[in-house]
């Protein structure tokens, strides 16, 4: 979610003016909306890596390991296996355990360096991902191409060892994040029948241009991820689990709500997810210093027609309609729900909520202390007992059911929203 992040950078200005000055005209109410509007659809990476690297020690026995000294930050500290990389992207790295910290800095190992030199890079960008890319799984794989509205989105298909017939995985990461961020799910997937579909879509460095470089916090992207759907139809999918990270996590959600395939979704899997886009932009420290008039202003920018040809925008985003806490009955199958109480960029009382309210369906696991996206690099054999118990009880019932999946024969047309139950 480092676009949510951007908030900050984006809205800093504006929030101290306010601050200084105290009151604020008409103009500027304006103004601070629609900065405000811009930075939650605006799909322009941020150029900042993040950490700074202060050192580095290359082994000389070993290619592409050694150790690394990283300024101290709540990013470069924490325990546990992540990658990280610079140059926009262009190398990536494995960030392994702590060697040496001091109140300033922690000096960690790496290996794998991969893709442009770390040696002379002053930055670097850690991601929650511990795999760099399909590749360190170790298991078979295909390079894949869907077609989407926009043109070819590349994907990656992990076949199960022993799959499951018609059993398929598809695996959304979140909002400025990569294709690695799901990864980690693929293995507990597979080992229990289920072929993965790991997809990009609509603004990825990877895939096609949204118009005007925005985001639709899922009211687009669904659409991609359909077109991922019907791409593993076509290749014998009969009983789908969507599973989302993040801004992910309303990708699928409104990819359930809407696609034509919904009658073939046996359960979703939110991570960390984005389910009340309000509570998201809310949480942002910097955003509470706007004025609320701002605040309004940003919202009416974002769903009203007016606002679109301001905003480069071709549809209008409805806050209402990706806020599945508010619409939380129409959910009918099965959700695996996991978050931390001490993620700082999605809130994790949302989720709370959305679990209070569909108990008969919502299985919430809360971990502690983990920051967003970062539960398995906390706790990573809870976190896999918990998803690869859940997709192993998916599996048990469809083999228990009659048919073992739903049919397409009569679909809704899509973008539909819900109209029947299941």
């Amino acid at each position: 979610m480092n676009g949510i992040r951007g908030l900050a950078g984006c809205v800093r200005s504006a929030a101290a003016a306010v601050a200084g000055f105290g009151a604020v005209g008409g103009g500027a109410v304006l103004g601070f909306g629609y900065a405000l509007a811009r930075t939650v659809v605006s799909a322009r990476p941020r150029r900042n890596e993040g950490v700074r690297v202060l050192a580095l020690y290359p082994d000389p026995d070993r290619a592409g390991e050694g150790s690394i000294e990283l300024q101290r930050t709540v990013e470069s500290e924490p325990a546990g296996r992540y990658t990280f990389q610079w140059a926009g992207g262009a190398g990536v790295a494995i960030l392994g355990e702590t060697v040496t910290a001091t109140a300033y800095s922690v000096t960690r190992r790496y290996r794998g360096e991969r893709g442009a030199p770390l040696l002379g890079v002053d930055a670097v960008k850690v991601r929650s991902a511990p795999q760099r890319d399909v590749r360190d799984l170790g298991m078979p794989f295909e390079e894949a191409e869907i077609e989407t509205e926009l043109g070819p989105a590349p994907a990656w298909f992990v076949p199960a060892p022993e799959p499951l017939p018609g059993h398929w995985a598809v695996h959304v990461h979140g909002r400025g994040a990569s294709r690695a961020e799901p990864l980690r799910t693929v293995p507990l997937a597979a080992e229990r029948g289920w072929h993965s579909l790991v997809v990009s879509y609509r603004n990825d460095p990877e895939a096609p241009t949204a118009p005007g470089l925005r985001y639709g916090l899922g009211l687009t992207e669904w659409r991609d991820v359909d077109a991922a759907i019907a791409w593993a139809v076509a290749r014998g999918a009969r009983r789908i689990v969507l599973a989302g990270w993040s801004m992910g996590g309303t990708i699928v959600g409104q990819t359930y709500l809407r696609s034509r395939y919904a009658p073939l979704v046996a359960g979703l899997m939110l991570e960390s997810p984005a389910v009340d886009w309000r509570a998201v932009i809310e949480a942002q420290q910097i955003v509470g210093m706007l004025p609320v008039a701002s605040k309004r202003v940003g919202r009416w920018l974002l769903r009203a027609r007016p606002g679109l040809a301001v905003m480069g925008l071709r549809e209008p985003i409805d806050l209402d309609e990706v806020d599945l806490v508010a619409r939380a009955q129409e959910l009918e199958v099965p959700v695996l729900l996991l978050h931390s109480a001490g993620d700082t960029v999605v809130p994790v009382g949302p989720s709370r909520t959305l679990a209070r309210l569909r108990e008969d369906i919502v299985q919430y696991e809360e971990f502690s202390g983990a920051r967003h996206v970062r539960l398995w690099n906390r706790e990573p054999h809870r976190w896999e007992r918990v998803v690869g118990d859940w997709f192993g009880e998916r599996a048990s019932r469809a083999i228990a059911e009659v048919g073992g999946g739903a049919s397409v024969d009569e679909p809704r047309q899509p973008g539909s929203r819900r109209a029947r139950s299941r």
